[in-house]
């Protein structure tokens, strides 16, 4: 909820179509794979990756809320 509040403030309440949605999640999974790359093989952090994970599943959620409605 955090992340969601922040994205929010940052960003504003957004109205995307799913393909929109689509490429900013895709975006995340991409950092996501690289924060875990960087953990298991350049010293990065797990932190880095819960956030990376937290900022995807928060995209995630917004993209089940969108086609719930």
């Amino acid at each position: 909820m955090d992340e969601n509040n922040r994205q929010i403030k940052k960003w504003g309440i957004q109205t995307l179509d799913a393909f929109k949605w689509l490429a900013f999640l895709m975006e995340e999974v991409g950092e996501l794979s690289r924060a875990i790359s960087e953990h298991e093989w350049r010293g990065g952090t797990k932190e880095d990756i819960k956030k990376e994970a937290i900022q995807a599943a928060t995209l995630a959620i917004k993209i089940a809320e969108m086609v719930s409605e």
